[in-house]
């Protein structure tokens, strides 16, 4: 899909003023859409797992509200972030959250299609996403267009990991949440692209259930050699609290 078309569906199918919310102990302020997507777990799930060095060039593609890149500028206070959206109105939420948090000297927020990127061949270190986790006509329609655009395809996911793996540098990281359901299909769709899985960690909603997202670190041109961690339980239990690691995630983010 087009910008265009994009730009038309929602003028069309979604109107919504921006609300804040505030995360992290109060003291992150996040602007989403009052109908509709909102974030969850898996944005803190990513930005928990990945990692950033110094002076490395960093994109999100999909960055709607921009949640999980502001809560990697947190816990990594040297990274510089460039922000991929599609969408007007997440665009727009993009840029009310990096001006209330005051991110301007380390963010560049812009509006672009990643099928069509804005940016040159092999000009990244690190990319990272939460891409939709369903294909086109798949499941259930939400009434509201930004939830669509957010869970569903637009283009195949095949499309979406080429368009990444040629932003990346030789030897530069992929970094992704997704669903478990689709595994197989994401991890060889990774090898056909040149991007090598060498980190998994499958997630859970708690012991004894079956594994429902999985995180996943790739890397661009190198040998196989995979590495599965040990599982991520969210709950300690069926209707408990958070596990003790979870905790730790929206406790402190430098933990």
């Amino acid at each position: 899909m087009c910008l265009k078309d994009t730009e038309r569906n929602y003028q069309n199918n979604y109107t919504s003023a921006l609300e804040e919310t505030l995360f992290y102990k109060g003291t992150l302020k996040v602007f989403q859409p009052r109908q509709g997507y909102r974030f969850g777990i898996d944005a803190l799930l990513l930005a928990h797992f990945l990692e950033i060095k110094k002076n490395e060039r960093v994109l999100e593609v999909g960055a709607g509200t921009g949640i999980i890149s502001f809560l990697v500028l947190i816990r990594f206070p040297q990274a510089k972030l460039f922000l991929l959206e599609i969408d007007p109105l997440y665009t727009e939420a993009l840029k009310r959250g990096i001006q209330a948090n005051q991110f301007e000297e380390r963010t560049y927020a812009l509006r672009g299609d990643i099928t069509y990127p804005p940016f040159k061949a092999n000009s990244f270190d690190v990319l990272f996403a939460n891409p939709p986790y369903f294909r086109a006509g798949s499941g259930r329609t939400s009434p509201y267009f930004l939830e669509n655009l957010a869970r569903r395809e637009t283009f195949t996911l095949k499309s979406f990991l080429k368009s990444c793996a040629k932003l990346l540098k030789n030897r530069g990281r992929f970094y992704a949440i997704f669903t478990a359901s689709r595994l197989a299909e994401f991890l060889d769709l990774l090898r056909e692209v040149k991007l090598e899985p060498k980190v998994l960690r499958l997630v859970h909603s708690y012991p004894g259930d079956e594994a429902r997202l999985f995180l996943v670190k790739a890397l661009k041109g190198v040998r196989q050699d995979l590495r599965i961690l040990a599982p991520l339980y969210i709950y300690q239990g069926k209707n408990l609290d958070y596990t003790e690691e979870v905790k730790r995630f929206y406790g402190d983010l430098n933990t």
